[in-house]
């Protein structure tokens, strides 16, 4: 991990777990687009079927005109990005999963329209919740940050804030006064917000790679999150790292 990713994703960790509001938490989201010159972005919930999309978007920096052209024409039931991401639940770099493949006339206009409102490239991340897919998030504009540390920070970023706004829609909770964490899994934990990999956990700690991957496992049941980046936002929110 880069010093510089590290330094951007410092500052959104510490942004958001302050944050007491939504409005808060998308201030840390466009600190974390401004340093890597990301014009736009936007996150929305998943409608359902029969839902209108316009119920669901939290919250959008999106060009001007493109929202209510977007939402008039009733373009995400089309969206090819929103498709691909639907259908394999991995990030889309709108040029490579998107328009390399074989548009239909209207799929291919939407692609074409948003370039013309200045969002030449894309990504597009999908947000999880425990019950599956319920969200999205979205960075665009005339270049946007394609590298693999880019992709996984801004990919942490999106999980991060998704994660802080449905616990702050939830009601209240108590944590856990008995959570246990054994001294190894500390260890690993502690490791895993560092950037290190499991190959590498088990290499500072001696330890097989397998039996790191079994102590992340653990961590995450008992954090009640699904993934690592969850995990380190978690972590970081019941006060397990600093």
């Amino acid at each position: 991990m880069s010093a510089f990713v590290s330094d951007v994703l410092f500052e959104f960790l510490v942004g958001s777990e302050e944050a007491a509001d939504q409005q808060q938490i998308f201030g840390a989201i466009e600190k974390v687009n401004s340093r890597l010159g990301i014009d736009y972005s936007a996150m929305a919930f998943l409608p359902l079927a029969h839902e209108p999309l316009d119920q669901h978007f939290v919250w959008h920096r999106w060009p001007d005109g493109w929202l209510p052209r977007y939402l008039e024409n009733d373009y995400f039931r089309l969206d090819p990005v929103v498709s691909f991401v639907r259908a394999t639940a991995r990030p889309s770099i709108w040029s490579r999963s998107v328009r390399l493949t074989h548009l239909s006339g209207r799929s291919k206009r939407i692609m074409d329209e948003a370039g013309d409102f200045g969002m030449d490239d894309g990504l597009t991340i999908p947000l999880h919740s425990r019950s599956g897919l319920g969200g999205l998030f979205s960075v665009a504009g005339k270049r946007i940050p394609v590298g693999p540390s880019e992709v996984a920070l801004l990919q942490f970023v999106a999980e991060t804030a998704y994660r802080r706004i449905l616990d702050l829609k939830a009601p209240p909770r108590a944590l856990s006064d008995d959570l246990q964490i054994t001294r190894s899994e500390s260890e690993c934990l502690t490791l895993c917000a560092a950037g290190k990999t499991d190959r590498e956990i088990a290499a500072i700690t001696y330890r097989s790679q397998r039996t790191v991957q079994q102590h992340i496992r653990n961590l995450q049941g008992k954090l009640g999150v699904s993934n690592r980046a969850q995990l380190i936002a978690e972590s970081f929110r019941r006060g397990l790292q600093r």
